[in-house]
């Protein structure tokens, strides 16, 4: 189920190319796992800065993935399990 920000910030703009906000919906995920370009960040913080649907939006990914990784415990495997997984998944791509 798409939130409503998700219906009303991710539709194209009238002449076909993205809004300012599906170009940040699209950073998002980057931005919270800490994987975005220092170019994408200035971005992403200038636009939240004056956008507040954004913002919100950021503010309730961040919640989401602290609560998710406050009860997760990192469990170490064996490398050749680890080699196997990566095997299986090169193969399907």
């Amino acid at each position: 189920m798409e939130s409503r920000f998700t219906e009303t910030h991710q539709k194209l703009s009238e002449d076909g190319h993205e809004s300012e906000c599906d170009k940040i919906a699209h950073l998002l995920d980057l931005m919270i796992d800490g994987e975005a370009s220092t170019e994408e960040q200035a971005y992403f913080n200038t636009h939240i800065e004056e956008c507040v649907p954004c913002f919100e939006s950021h503010q309730k990914q961040k919640l989401l993935k602290g609560l998710v990784s406050g009860h997760l415990k990192r469990v170490i495997v064996p490398e050749s399990l680890a080699l196997s997984i990566k095997a299986r998944i090169q193969e399907t791509v």
